[in-house]
């Protein structure tokens, strides 16, 4: 009996190792919570520089927690990720992932709306903690006439070391300090500029992280602002690795077939010995 045990177990051990081979592929979103479902930041980090008067917040509907002033809803599902403000800010939105070696597919979707404009243009309305409200009407929104926000990009991303409002997205070294803006960025994906639009609905972001193939780099999202409310959004963020999954292979499948019948043979002749 112990014989047969023994011969079968080696037999099934064989064919399982033939039959399954590692060539189909799966796909799988390195971030975790990329679409902020979860309705928190779970596996993110979110930092706040010294003296904000601001924060990144999950959020539904269209009114940021702080300012209060009208954003679009999320662009993906219930809930995505925010800045808002009272007062001058910076902060910081981070998740570290391991690059595969298979290669990766990146997206997110971006949404901003910078309220900072041509001051000329209007007029001190309504106070909202540190920042006003500006418009021709009590509670309205300021973007400047000609469509432009007003966009400066600072040195670092300081609120509090002269005039800085721009958002940005880098890939970082995930030893550099979370608001760097030098050597610790491997690659920037995203920053605003001097004579961007105030406003900027949807937009799908696309990237490439195979040059970061077998390392583990940092997703970065600051934003900034010291001119007036700046809200900036991201949702969807996801990163398709490539994983393996065993499939039976057609060589795989011959095997099996021909191990069944060994041990089909096998227990036929044990049987017709113990019956003569």
């Amino acid at each position: 009996m112990l014989n047969i045990r023994n011969f079968s177990a080696a037999l099934l051990i064989i064919i399982f190792s033939v039959c399954f081979n590692y060539n189909a592929n799966a796909q799988i979103n390195l971030f975790h919570n990329g679409d902020f479902e979860t309705g928190d930041f779970s596996g993110w980090t979110v930092i706040q520089n010294t003296g904000s008067e601001g924060d990144w917040f999950v959020y539904s509907g269209t009114l940021p927690p702080l300012s209060g002033q009208p954003v679009l809803p999320p662009p993906v599902g219930q809930f995505a990720a925010i800045s808002d403000q009272t007062g001058p800010s910076s902060q910081v939105l981070f998740q570290d992932i391991v690059i595969p070696i298979t290669g990766t597919q990146c997206s997110a979707v971006i949404y901003y709306i910078n309220r900072a404009g041509n001051e000329s243009g209007f007029v001190s309305t309504d106070t909202v903690g540190e920042y006003t409200t500006r418009g021709s009407e009590a509670g309205s929104v300021s973007t400047k006439v000609n469509g432009e926000g007003l966009f400066i990009n600072g040195a670092n991303l300081s609120q509090s070391e002269g005039p800085n409002q721009q958002a940005r997205i880098d890939i970082m070294d995930p030893t550099a300090d979370p608001f760097d803006v030098g050597s610790g960025v491997l690659l920037n994906l995203f920053q605003t500029n001097p004579g961007d639009p105030a406003e900027l609905g949807y937009t799908t972001l696309n990237f490439d992280l195979s040059a970061f193939a077998g390392s583990t780099v940092r997703f970065r999202v600051a934003e900034v602002d010291n001119q007036f409310f700046f809200n900036f959004a991201i949702d969807n963020v996801q990163c398709q690795g490539v994983a393996n999954i065993p499939t039976l292979s057609e060589w795989g499948m011959i095997t099996a077939a021909a191990g069944l019948g060994l041990i089909g043979l096998f227990f036929a002749v044990r049987r017709k010995r113990a019956m003569a």
